[in-house]
C-alpha cells in the first residue's frame, strides 16, 4: 500500500492533467457514407453464379465476393442468400473517395462466410471499403485487415459495420494489423458488430495493432470469449522502422493512436479453460473486458462491462528501459460502467511489473465501479488524475501492486464516493467520501452524488441483457 508520506509527495506533483487537453474524436467513416451509395453501381453475387461467365448482373451474377470487388471496385457488391467460402480482397477491390466499395447482403437475406480453417474475410492494403451486415463462422480469424510495406498510396476509410463474428478456435474474431511503418491506416472503423464464442489463444476478441491513426470502435457487442474483448495495442514491431533507419525511433509509428472506444458492451470475458493461462494447476484470469496495452490518445467512454477477469485497463507491457516511447499517456476514460469483474479488478493502470512501461499522463473520471473483487488496481504509473468516480461494493477498494515499487506508483486519486467496501482499510479519506449503505449514493448504476460517477447508464435493453447474464454467473 501506499504510505502516507507518499501520499504527501503528490503535493510537490504538477499535475497536468487538471487542464489535459485529451483529443476527442468521434464522426465515423460509415457514418458520413450514408447518404453518398445510392447512386453507385450494383453488382450481384450468388451461389448459382459464375466467376468465369458472370457480369455482376441480377441474371448473370459472380460466384464469389472476392471476383466481384476485383471485377467492379467502388461499387455496391450485393451477395444473395447461402453460405459462401473464404472472402480475399487485395488492394485492386479499393474504392475511391467518391465511391467506397461496399459488400453487403441482399436487402433481408442471410449471408453467411464460412472461414473453414483460416480466415472468413481477409483485406490487404485496402482502401475506401465498407463491409456490413455478414456473418463470419469459423476458422482461426473472422476478419482480417492488414497493411504491409508494398502499400504504395494511403489507406483511409476502412469500415466493418453490423457483421457477426462467431465460432472462431485461434486467434482473432476482428483484427487490423497495420504493418506499414511509412503509411499509416486512418479512419478506421468497427461499428455495430457483434463478436462471441471465440477461442483467441493468447491473443484478442477484436483488436486494433500497429499504425493505426485516427479509428472508432463504437457500439459493438463482444462477450463470452476467452480472451481480451477490445485491444488497441502499440510497441509489438508490428510496424517497426528498419534497424538501419538510425536517426529514427524505431517503434514511432507502431502504435494504436488518436480514436475512440465507446458504446460497446463487453460481457463474460475470461481466460478460465484457455490452455494458453493455465500453470501450477490454475488459469491465470488475466482477460480485459477492454485495454489500452501501448495505445496513445484514446478516449474511452459509454461503455458497459461486467463479468470479465478485468474490467478495464490501460498499461503497456515493455519497458522504457528499451526504448523511451514505451509508456502510454493521452487515454481519458470516463463514463463507464464496470461490473462483477472477479478475476482481478474492475479498472487498472501501470505496468504490471517494476520494470515495464508506465501509464502517466492519463485521466480515469467519472466511473461506476460495482461489485468488482478489487474496485482499482494502481501498477507502474505516475501523474495519473482518478476522480469522481463512484465505488460500490466488492472486496478491495485501491489495491497497489506489490511487484512495483512504491515511488514508481504516485497518482492523484481523490473525489471519489465508495461504499460497502470489505476492506474498508483499502480507502483513506483523502482518495474521497465515505457513505455507509449503496442505497445512499446509487439507484441500480444510476448515481445519486452530483458530479460523481457515470452519466451514461445501462438502458432498459442492456439492464435485461445484464440481469440475465447476470442470473447464470451467479447460479
Amino acid at each position: 500500500m501506499l504510505k502516507a508520506n507518499k501520499k504527501a509527495q503528490l503535493a510537490g506533483y504538477v499535475l497536468f492533467l487538471a487542464v489535459i487537453l485529451i483529443p476527442v474524436f468521434g464522426i465515423s467513416v460509415c457514418a458520413s457514407w450514408q447518404q453518398e451509395l445510392t447512386a453507385q453501381q450494383e453488382i450481384h453475387v450468388a451461389v448459382s453464379g459464375s466467376d468465369e461467365s458472370g457480369s455482376g448482373t441480377v441474371d448473370a451474377p459472380y460466384a464469389t465476393v472476392s471476383a466481384a470487388a476485383e471485377a467492379a471496385p467502388a461499387s455496391v457488391i450485393i451477395i444473395h442468400e447461402g453460405d459462401y467460402g473464404p472472402v480475399q480482397l487485395g488492394p485492386e477491390c479499393s474504392g475511391d473517395e467518391k465511391a467506397p466499395t461496399v459488400i453487403r447482403p441482399a436487402e433481408g437475406e442471410k449471408v453467411v462466410i464460412h472461414a473453414e480453417d483460416g480466415t472468413g474475410i481477409s483485406l490487404e492494403n485496402v482502401s475506401h471499403i465498407l463491409v456490413e451486415s455478414l456473418e463470419i463462422e469459423g476458422g482461426t480469424h473472422g476478419i482480417y485487415y492488414q497493411s504491409t510495406g508494398d502499400a504504395k498510396q494511403p489507406l483511409t476509410d476502412i469500415c466493418f459495420r453490423d457483421c457477426t463474428v462467431h465460432g472462431v478456435r485461434g486467434t482473432h474474431g476482428i483484427c487490423a494489423y497495420a504493418r506499414n511503418d511509412i503509411i499509416p491506416v486512418q479512419n478506421f472503423t468497427i461499428e455495430g458488430c457483434e463478436v462471441y464464442d471465440c477461442e483467441c489463444g493468447s491473443s484478442e476478441s477484436l483488436v486494433l495493432n500497429g499504425n493505426i491513426d485516427g479509428f472508432t470502435i463504437e457500439g459493438n457487442i463482444v462477450h463470452d470469449n476467452n480472451n481480451i474483448g477490445i485491444d488497441m495495442i502499440g510497441f509489438e514491431g508490428t510496424a517497426k522502422h528498419p534497424d538501419e533507419d538510425g536517426d529514427q525511433n524505431p517503434f514511432e509509428a507502431d502504435m494504436v493512436r488518436n480514436g475512440v472506444c465507446r458504446g460497446n458492451i463487453v460481457y463474460n470475458i475470461s481466460t478460465e479453460g484457455n490452455q494458453e493461462y493455465f500453470e501450477d494447476g490454475e488459469y491465470d484470469l488475466c482477460a480485459d473486458g477492454i485495454y489500452v496495452d501501448g495505445g496513445q490518445n484514446i478516449e474511452i467512454y459509454n461503455n458497459f462491462v461486467f463479468n470479465c477477469d478485468i474490467g478495464l485497463e490501460v498499461a503497456t507491457e515493455h519497458s522504457p528501459d528499451e526504448n523511451e516511447l514505451f509508456r502510454v499517456s493521452g487515454i481519458h476514460v470516463h463514463d463507464n460502467v464496470i461490473a462483477d469483474c472477479t478475476g482481478w479488478t474492475g479498472l487498472c493502470f501501470g505496468g504490471y511489473d517494476k520494470d515495464l512501461g508506465f501509464t502517466d499522463e492519463c485521466v480515469f473520471e467519472h466511473n461506476t465501479l460495482v461489485d468488482n473483487a478489487v474496485q482499482i488496481g494502481v501498477q507502474r504509473s505516475r501523474n495519473n488524475r482518478i476522480s469522481a468516480n463512484l465505488i460500490v461494493g466488492g472486496e478491495t477498494a485501491v489495491e497497489f501492486s506489490e511487484d512495483c515499487r512504491e515511488e514508481d506508483m504516485i497518482n492523484d486519486i481523490s473525489g471519489n464516493a465508495f461504499c460497502e467496501i470489505e476492506d474498508e482499510e483499502s480507502w483513506t479519506a483523502g482518495y474521497g467520501a465515505m457513505y455507509r449503505d449503496r442505497t445512499e449514493i446509487t439507484d441500480g448504476f444510476h448515481s445519486l452524488i452530483d458530479d460523481v460517477g457515470s452519466n451514461f447508464v445501462p438502458d432498459r435493453k442492456q439492464m435485461e441483457l445484464y440481469n440475465t447474464q447476470k442470473a447464470k454467473y451467479c447460479a
